[in-house]
């Protein structure tokens, strides 16, 4: 290849570099000029970034989980996954950006770009190629791992056999430790978002964390856990080294763009880098258009501890009716429920902000009209506030891939799992104690003394479930933990549905009960106290279910998914994976 179309997206992202962009025609840069200067192998490089980085995945698949309610492709959810679902992300588009990203590694050595220069550029390639290549791994067990550039014109060359797990997981974290060697610990402020020494580090700790799961270590291989535990003791040594730590306020760490917390970001703004995720999750009557997705279910209300960190099972405290009051802080910053205040003085979801607003849920509200909720709550979790509701559609609120606080779960979990539990305590107290969570006399926050690993392990699963709520990862914990099969099939999600009490209503404010409606919306329930009074003005039904049909993903058998059929009929050396074809000649993606 001589000659790279490289315009597009120079033009797109460095259209204020002109010094560079004058020197020649941007359709006829070739192979000496690319690199051989720092500057275009960025340009190019930042286009890899721009096909390679995640979206703003708040919310995604929470619906594939108990945090919302939905059914996945093929209604997944309830085991009627097929072949002809569309499902994975395996295909062309894939292998074109790997493609590109092989020739920046391999190309990028033959130029004369001064190594200081060189070694940072690479290393950032060398994370997007690993980056790519888990995407793929993670869904479908095994694929074919190219690590050099493709010919195009081929042919039957192209045809490549799908490497097993642990040939892939071997290949992602050689380029990850390269990635680590060459990559700086820190980048200058106004190169936010680049790929450091942490972000490939903790990367490597997602990986092999994954790898010493169930999903692809069901034998429970002690050297695997091992390897997971050294990697994210790296990962977070790196991290503290970079000046990570755990941000002051937990309801902040998305909005509160560049704070320490943040490790693998992809940054939005309001022009030509942004999202939807505001004009998903808010109520209909503070967004721009259409309902609201990603509710959370009574599951996931539930789910929550008290404040001092103790669960609501049998807690003196707890009291179902007010099942909001004196909860772990978290909860506050995640769900929005019935009577919750939702806008405050300042906020500008109205174009009047001097007013306090509650939200409200129970059936027919005039708030929400024939758009509220089918849970009975709304996702508050990452909404902010400042953005009008006309705006909801181009949201700049950057996606923290990786944080801070996921390094520090990974390092207990795999702490844990290698009979470190000790240091298990200590990460998840440090993680409770930003949460807001009372200490308590003994000092655990919540946590019971004297866990042994079974114990810890369930310690932990919950404290991610809690932590990284609504930031796509329950799914695939669930999913790497076999945890479907352990936890969720055979039940249904629920969530509450509340109704105006018009009897009482009408008794209170002496009208008709035909006018009880009217009269409380227009009048009364803005000077209710909701924390005392709620059960007279509401009747609550619980458990509302919202699956017809009992939860059934199919374990193992969903851990590793199926390849396309039109991919299949594009390479003969592709082979189906194992339970998902009628012949007995299946890939195996555990095999050795």
């Amino acid at each position: 290849m001589k000659k790279y179309v490289l315009y597009l997206f120079m033009l797109s992202f460095f259209a204020s570099c002109e010094d560079v962009l004058d020197k020649k025609e941007l359709d006829a840069i070739d192979d000496t000029d690319l690199w051989n200067n720092a500057s275009l192998a960025t340009f190019y490089l930042n286009n890899l970034y721009s096909m390679s980085l995640p979206g703003f995945g708040g919310a995604a698949n929470s619906g594939l989980s108990d945090e919302g309610m939905g059914t996945g492709a093929g209604n997944m959810m309830y085991g009627m996954l097929t072949v002809s679902d569309g499902v994975g992300n395996y295909g062309v588009g894939n292998y074109r950006v790997i493609n590109r990203i092989n020739l920046l590694v391999t190309e990028i050595d033959k130029g004369n770009i001064p190594q200081a220069e060189r070694d940072p550029i690479k290393g950032q390639a060398l994370f997007l190629r690993a980056w790519n290549y888990w995407e793929m791994v993670k869904l479908h067990g095994g694929v074919p791992m190219v690590m050099e550039m493709q010919d195009v014109n081929a042919g039957e060359g192209l045809y490549r056999e799908r490497d097993p797990a642990s040939r892939c997981i071997e290949l992602i974290v050689r380029d990850l430790d390269e990635a680590i060697a060459k990559l700086p610990v820190t980048w200058p402020s106004n190169s936010y978002g680049r790929i450091t020494k942490a972000a490939a580090a903790a990367l490597k700790g997602r990986v092999l964390l994954y790898y010493a799961s169930p999903q692809f270590n069901p034998n429970d291989l002690p050297e695997r856990w091992a390897a997971a535990y050294d990697a994210n003791v790296q990962a977070k040594q790196l991290a503290q080294a970079a000046g990570h730590a755990l941000h002051s306020n937990y309801e902040r760490i998305f909005l509160d763009e560049a704070n320490k917390e943040a490790i693998f970001v992809r940054v939005f703004d309001k022009t030509q880098q942004y999202h939807g995720y505001e004009n998903s999750v808010r109520p209909a009557s503070v967004k721009n258009s259409g309902g609201a997705n990603a509710n959370p279910t009574w599951e996931m209300v539930q789910a929550y501890p008290m404040a001092d960190g103790h669960s609501i099972e049998g807690h003196p405290g707890y009291d179902q009716t007010f099942f909001w009051k004196g909860r772990d802080p978290r909860f506050y910053a995640t769900i929005v429920w019935n009577s919750a205040v939702y806008q405050m003085p300042g906020d500008r979801f109205y174009e009047n902000t001097s007013k306090t607003r509650r939200q409200w849920t129970y059936l027919n509200n005039d708030q929400e009209a024939n758009q509220n909720t089918p849970t009975g709550f709304y996702l508050r979790k990452n909404v902010d506030a400042s953005i009008p509701k006309t705006e909801t559609i181009r949201t700049p609120t950057d996606w923290i891939e990786i944080r801070y606080a996921e390094v520090l779960l990974n390092l207990a979990e795999a702490a844990n799992e290698v009979g470190k539990v000790d240091e298990a305590y200590a990460e998840l107290k440090a993680i409770r104690q930003r949460a807001g969570i009372q200490a308590g006399g003994d000092g655990n926050y919540g946590l019971a003394a004297g866990m042994i690993k079974e114990t810890m392990r369930e310690a932990v699963m919950l404290e991610r479930q809690l932590e990284l709520a609504y930031e796509n990862k329950r799914h695939w914990d669930l999913r790497r933990r076999n945890l479907f099969a352990q936890k969720l099939n055979g039940t249904r999600r629920t969530g509450i549905q509340a109704e105006l009490n018009t009897d009482y209503i009408a008794s209170v404010a002496n009208v008709p009960a035909v006018q009880a409606k009217a009269v409380f919306e227009s009048s009364m329930r803005d000077t209710i106290n909701w924390d005392k009074d709620y059960n007279k003005y509401f009747i609550t039904n619980y458990n509302v279910l919202l699956d017809e049909r009992e939860i059934n993903y199919l374990q193992p058998l969903y851990n590793f998914y199926f390849i396309p059929q039109t991919n299949l009929d594009k390479d003969p050396k592709i082979k189906q994976t194992i339970g998902w074809t009628t012949g007995g000649d299946g890939f195996d993606p555990l095999a050795p």
